[in-house]
């Protein structure tokens, strides 16, 4: 017996059947005496398709108060709108970064370009807003989800770098901007920006060289000039 037919098979449970799913709900069905709970990650409509996790089976009928004890058996797998035989819903209990962590897996190695941007931009949008209340690790974190997701995200590596200079992480930030020239090479903002984090560490020489190399990039720029001029006082005294 496959996996599916064990999971969707006809049971037994006498709960109202759930029919108007959400994402976030969390139901399960019963086949033989055993309960196999459910929660719903995505909802393709135009698919007719399910994304769900699905728990380890019990022999419980499962509860709001059960659920922070059930395993989770599979992380993620889509199935047909109609795959459950009698569903019975638990709660909606909303859907969190974690609970996506398989779905992220599928769209990627499924290459739904789609999907993978729509949640690259919504961890970028968070990130942000979490810069913008001076929450940097935070942002970090929602940035390097951004680029987990789509790693040629060049702003939000940028952004991830910002993060870490304003934590005065200055050898991450510099590894984080190298990273956006793998990406983006002779860019500016990346180029500069390794510059301003030697000149922070004292290391003169190798911020001069990326002061000077800004400056062949963008020549009217007052920036780079002015930095490279500081950077030059300051090998001097």
């Amino acid at each position: 017996m496959s996996i599916f037919n064990k999971l969707f098979g006809k049971g037994n449970h006498k709960g109202p059947k759930h029919t108007s799913f959400q994402e976030g709900d969390v139901f399960f069905t019963e086949k033989d005496g055993k309960f196999w709970t459910y929660k719903l990650l995505r909802l393709e409509e135009d698919t007719n398709t399910f994304h769900v996790k699905a728990y380890q089976e019990t022999q419980e009928v499962p509860t709001p108060d059960s659920l922070d004890s059930l395993t989770v058996n599979i992380h993620h797998f889509p199935v047909d709108i109609n795959g459950f035989e009698h569903p019975v819903l638990i709660l909606n209990q909303g859907i969190t970064d974690d609970d996506l962590l398989g779905y992220f897996e599928y769209i990627k190695q499924t290459q739904n370009i789609n999907e993978i941007v729509k949640y690259a931009k919504g961890f970028y949008q968070q990130a942000h807003a979490l810069s913008t209340e001076q929450d940097h690790s935070g942002a970090i974190q929602k940035y390097s989800q951004a680029i987990d997701l789509l790693p040629n995200f060049f702003e939000a590596i940028d952004n991830r770098a910002f993060a870490y200079m304003d934590l005065g992480q200055w050898a991450e930030a510099i590894a984080g901007f190298k990273q956006s020239l793998e990406v983006n090479p002779n860019s500016l903002l990346p180029i500069f920006s390794i510059g301003e984090c030697h000149l922070k560490l004292k290391e003169y020489p190798q911020a001069k060289d990326y002061f000077e190399q800004a400056i062949q990039i963008a020549p009217n720029h007052p920036k780079p000039k002015e930095f490279l001029d500081l950077t030059l006082k300051l090998m001097n005294e």
